[in-house]
């Protein structure tokens, strides 16, 4: 399920954020590249800067606050769906988001006179979360406990992200905040496995694992809101840490 959350789009914010520039101070790394404001292929400009950002952002660049993304550990994630055929408490600790580099931009629009941009991108590889989770509900007909170890992984991931950015003044400069991050996304398949349900009875917890794989499409439908949701969050801190440390003449250059 939570897979979606793939955010991944988690690195793509990211991405963008250091492909297009720099702070004057800090020296990137060989091949990444800066945008142009009046460049009258703005789009075509910032999808060729993440395309080379890519690698380098996979290693990270501390003195940016961009630390390695693939694997990308989220501390915390929790769902609370209170109504409906899936009526749960779901909450994932130190998940590991694997395959966040294999990326790959297909479209960007940046409106820069309103501070926003939307990406739309898909992964080439089969985007994996591993990690600890607990869950209590209700799904469709059928009660469900557990907590232990998590894997879940969606296939052909493709995403849209909404940026939408605030400039503010510090000490002189303008930067820029993340006022709202929207995360949309479909999957052709979710695979899900939660070890350690109903206190480890095996033939329960078969049975639970088949039931959810089985019915996936439903379960998604009544859970896609509040993943997306969920990772948004997470993936507009992840662009903060960049916004908050280069000035905004610095990201696009006049």
């Amino acid at each position: 399920m939570m897979a979606n959350i793939m955010k991944i789009a988690c690195c793509l914010v990211c991405v963008f954020g250091i492909a297009l520039a720099a702070p004057a101070t800090v020296k990137l790394p060989k091949g990444f590249v800066q945008c142009k404001k009046s460049d009258p292929k703005l789009n075509e400009c910032i999808k060729n800067a993440l395309k080379n950002a890519v690698p380098h952002l996979i290693k990270g660049v501390p003195s940016l606050g961009i630390y390695p993304i693939d694997p990308l550990r989220i501390t915390q994630l929790g769902i609370d769906q209170g109504t409906g055929p899936v009526s749960i408490k779901l909450n994932f600790r130190d998940l590991d988001i694997s395959n966040i580099g294999t990326v790959k931009i297909n479209e960007i629009f940046a409106d820069l006179d309103n501070n926003n941009m939307t990406f739309d991108v898909n992964f080439e590889k089969p985007i994996t979360l591993d990690g600890n989770y607990d869950i209590k509900g209700k799904v469709i007909i059928l009660p469900i406990t557990g907590d232990g170890v998590s894997k879940i992984s969606l296939d052909n991931l493709r995403a849209k992200i909404n940026l939408y950015l605030k400039p503010v003044v510090r000490n002189g400069n303008t930067y820029m905040d993340i006022k709202d991050l929207k995360l949309t996304f479909t999957t052709t398949k979710l695979h899900l496995k939660l070890e350690n349900l109903f206190k480890g009875d095996k033939a329960l917890g078969n049975n639970m694992n088949v039931f959810l794989n089985e019915n996936w499409k439903d379960i998604l439908a009544e859970l896609q809101t509040n993943f997306e949701n969920a990772l948004a969050a997470a993936l507009s801190g992840v662009a903060q840490q960049f916004f908050s440390r280069v000035p905004y003449n610095q990201v696009f250059i006049e």
